[in-house]
């Protein structure tokens, strides 16, 4: 038995945590977990573990390296992080947290990369949620269900071997949508989290369904929210499958099956618009979504179609976007790859150099096209004038709704005081 005159200074460190991870057989039946009782000092620990989990996924989001920034917003970003301070000081869930950790110690890069895609998906939703004025209370609810809702993957049949599901047909991975969705909420209501009924239901609503939302359920816009930010992270991160459910079967009949695969932002966002354009408040979280990653060029009528005649138009087919069309970034130039040849000269191309990455640490130098450069800064600056007009169209339809309502309150309240004078009127005794 462990005891705190065990522990230095009477407090988990990492080093007998990973004591405890060897010797797990050892100490309790099931291998790689161990339970803790509530303690103060052991919380602290792995709170401070957990703080600096989202804060190293917090700087990586925000360097725009290896994921794209939507927390470029500085006021938008302390939001976020109060509300994730909450979060992860609720001692429930961190137990839930370190239990998921610690319980994968043998597939410890198949659960950093579900635990860190929690973490993700939980700061989208929040920022997401904050862009849509929701209350704290809704988002922490929302950042409850973020971080617990692939908790039941490592229960599922195929785990740890998740490359499986490359393999599977369109039915067996709605099977393991549906099988992953309830084997997490089965596990949350396992842990004893202390929340008012109401708000226990609207979190196990989101983990049972953050795949396969119902779209025109208005009583559970958590849901959606969560369903969005959840597809946007899984669809452009690496995952420990290639293969893509997040688009349902008939969605990605109609998108093509490249979308039943990781792909890039770029991709992913246009869709979105495709399939939600218009359509009541998942249309308002898509562009909600595009706003947050800075890409409300894409809002522009048939950019991606735009985009390619723009690079079509190149008679000697040595058109390229940069960044590539289809990544995590807008294309915001178009250089020539034949600009490499020195012999090759064309009237488009500029004297601007621009130096493209092309692996193994190697660089190469291209010539700008000039033309067709100036022509994706207009499509670009015509896709951001088309989103404002559609956020300013969005506040005055806002104002009008509100308008109405409060004329519609007004007309209700003159009405019920008419009747109750009338009423009176009735109930008076006449004078002789």
């Amino acid at each position: 038995m462990i005891t705190r005159k065990e522990l230095p200074e009477a407090r988990l460190n990492e080093k007998v945590i990973e004591s405890i991870r060897r010797f797990a057989s050892q100490l309790a039946p099931i291998n790689f977990k161990v339970d803790i009782k509530p303690d103060d000092r052991a919380f602290v620990q792995l709170k401070n573990i957990l703080d600096q989990d989202v804060s190293q996924i917090t700087q990586k989001i925000s360097e725009g390296k290896e994921y794209p920034n939507f927390l470029q917003d500085e006021q938008l970003q302390d939001k976020v992080m109060r509300i994730m301070e909450m979060l992860i000081s609720n001692p429930d869930l961190i137990k839930h947290m370190y239990d998921f950790k610690i319980s994968g110690a043998e597939n410890d890069n198949v659960i950093a990369q579900l635990h860190d895609h929690s973490i993700r998906v939980t700061l989208l939703a929040i920022s997401l949620g904050l862009k849509l004025r929701w209350s704290v209370i809704s988002l922490v609810n929302v950042g409850m269900a973020g971080i617990l809702h692939d908790m039941g993957i490592i229960r599922t049949s195929v785990f740890p071997d998740l490359a499986k599901l490359d393999y599977y047909l369109p039915q067996e991975l709605e099977n393991f949508v549906e099988e992953h969705q309830k084997l997490s909420v089965d596990l949350f209501g396992e842990k004893k989290v202390t929340l008012l009924p109401f708000t226990k239901q609207e979190i196990v609503h989101m983990i049972a369904n953050h795949h396969r939302p119902d779209m025109n359920d208005m009583r559970h816009k958590t849901t959606i929210l969560l369903y969005f930010a959840e597809l946007v992270d899984e669809m452009i991160t690496p995952m420990p499958h290639k293969s893509r459910y997040n688009f349902n079967p008939d969605q990605v009949r109609k998108l093509g099956d490249r979308f039943a695969r990781r792909n890039g932002l770029m991709n992913v966002l246009l869709a979105l618009i495709k399939i939600y354009k218009g359509k009541g408040l998942s249309w308002q979280i898509v562009t909600e979504i595009i706003s947050l990653f800075a890409m409300d060029e894409l809002l522009v009528e048939g950019y991606e179609e735009r985009l390619k005649e723009i690079v079509d138009f190149c008679p000697f087919n040595s058109a390229v976007p940069y960044p590539p069309a289809g990544g995590n970034s807008l294309p915001r130039t178009i250089y020539c790859n034949n600009s490499l040849n020195p012999d090759f000269s064309c009237e488009h191309m500029s004297q601007v150099k621009i130096e493209i990455y092309v692996g193994s640490g190697k660089v190469k130098s291209y010539n700008k096209c000039g033309t067709l450069t100036e022509r994706v800064h207009k499509l670009n600056k015509s896709g951001r004038e088309e989103a404002e007009e559609i956020k300013t169209r969005e506040r005055a339809e806002k104002r009008k709704e509100v308008a109405e309502s409060r004329e519609e309150a007004q007309a209700e309240a003159s009405e019920k005081a008419q009747i109750e004078i009338n009423d009176n009127d009735k109930g008076e005794t006449p004078t002789t």
